[in-house]
């Protein structure tokens, strides 16, 4: 979901750097490409290790975090250009699923606020399964819900943790990087194809990429 269906990087950083500067921490540049496509146990542990939050549970800044995203959710939910068209495009030939870094709460309130709920047959979160990316768990957990063998699908990924994940699993990937976030070049090699932007994937990609067609 962040990265490939929505903006939320502005968003995460903003919501980090709030509760970084109200708690007394210390914001590093490398914080915002350390923290991206990772699980929330991952970077709540992160932020209180390397950002000065040591006075603060993981659960608290999890909690701090995600209710600051929340609230900007609910001003504005920014997708990412020809995300919508993409899931429409490819909702119609296979079943879609969802494996997302974020909370359940997040990830409902995207999906409900955009109207793209029903277009999803499993959606999973990082919360739901017992290690996040670039663990394949997650992915392995949507292939289970969906009923499918992970060979026969394809992630869509922006991160490089992201693409991890999905390979491990046996998945093919399209790799989507963004602007000024691009993954380790070696773990962008492995992946199937690389698009600038969503507006490129179509029906016949897909098929040209997936080992079944």
């Amino acid at each position: 979901m962040d990265g490939v269906i929505v903006d939320s990087e502005p968003l995460w950083v903003r919501a980090r750097k709030d509760l970084v500067r109200e708690a007394g921490g210390r914001w590093l540049p490398e914080a915002e490409t350390a923290m991206m496509g990772i699980s929330s146990d991952r970077w709540s542990v992160y932020m209180r290790d390397r950002l000065g939050l040591r006075a603060m549970t993981p659960a608290q800044i999890r909690d701090g975090v995600i209710g600051r995203m929340v609230a900007l959710y609910g001003a504005e939910v920014p997708l990412l250009p020809g995300a919508r068209e993409a899931i429409e495009a490819t909702g119609r030939h296979w079943r879609l699923g969802v494996a997302s870094g974020s909370d359940r709460v997040l990830l409902d309130t995207v999906l409900s606020a955009t109207g793209l709920r029903d277009r999803f047959s499993a959606t999973v979160s990082g919360e739901e399964v017992a290690a996040g990316k670039p663990d394949p768990l997650i992915y392995q957990e949507v292939c289970r819900r969906l009923g499918v063998d992970p060979r026969s699908c394809l992630a869509i990924e922006d991160s490089g943790s992201g693409i991890e994940s999905a390979l491990a699993a046996g998945m093919s990937v399209v790799a989507v990087p963004r602007p000024g976030f691009v993954p380790d070049p070696e773990v962008l090699a492995r992946a199937s194809t690389v698009l600038p932007d969503l507006t490129r994937l179509s029906a016949d990609l897909v098929r040209s990429v997936l080992p079944t067609g």
